[in-house]
């Protein structure tokens, strides 16, 4: 039942991730977005409530299997909680800040980032990437997935660097949508493993 609803958690917040960065990457190709529209709103709305999604995903996947990830596992989850937290943060600041700013002061916009807001960013990408990458190894280790989904994994954390741009956070989505649907059928191998197991200890005794 677990593995089933993280499952189904994984798929949809690997589709809110892709919705969320496809809708950027449309902004930005349309022309400069000048972050007081509607759909600069909207669009960074549906991103904040991907990172929501992905971050209940990951608590449904690491509490579904905290037995074999094991330390790895647990420092991976918890960083990778943190940096999409973070993140979600960024996702907010756009959504619901930078509206009033581009609508009251637009120079401000302009400015180059430095200082404070560099080194936000650089925590932020750096404990997203890092929780993310530990968590894949987690996953690989355990064999909790299909490997090529797990192998994914690892690379879209390491993605994970570039996760305040777009559109670098799709090959994190696709990885998490993959796990998802392939995280049932490899748990239901474990309970036959370990009947197998209990069996050969039994006729061994």
């Amino acid at each position: 039942m677990i593995t089933s609803r993280a499952r189904i958690l994984c798929l949809g917040a690997a589709t809110l991730v892709v919705l969320g960065e496809l809708l950027r990457l449309a902004i930005g190709l349309l022309g400069p977005d000048p972050g007081a529209s509607l759909s600069h709103t909207i669009t960074y709305g549906i991103a904040l409530l991907s990172m929501y999604a992905v971050l209940v995903a990951l608590t449904a996947v690491y509490f579904g299997n905290h037995r074999v990830l094991g330390v790895v596992g647990l420092v991976g989850y918890l960083t990778a909680s943190l940096g999409t937290v973070l993140v979600a943060g960024d996702w907010w600041f756009e959504a619901f800040a930078v509206p009033m700013i581009g609508a009251n002061a637009p120079a401000i916009l302009e400015l180059p980032p430095r200082g404070s807001l560099i080194a936000g960013a650089l925590i932020t990408v750096g404990m997203f990437a890092a929780g993310w990458t530990m968590f894949g190894v987690a996953i690989l280790r355990s064999r909790v997935c299909s490997r090529p989904a797990a192998v994914l994994l690892v690379l879209g954390g390491t993605c994970g660097v570039l996760a305040l741009s777009t559109p670098f956070q799709i090959p994190l989505a696709v990885a998490i949508g993959w796990m998802g649907a392939t995280l049932k059928q490899s748990s239901a191998r474990e309970p036959a493993a370990a009947r197998t197991a209990e069996t050969g200890h039994g006729a061994a005794a």
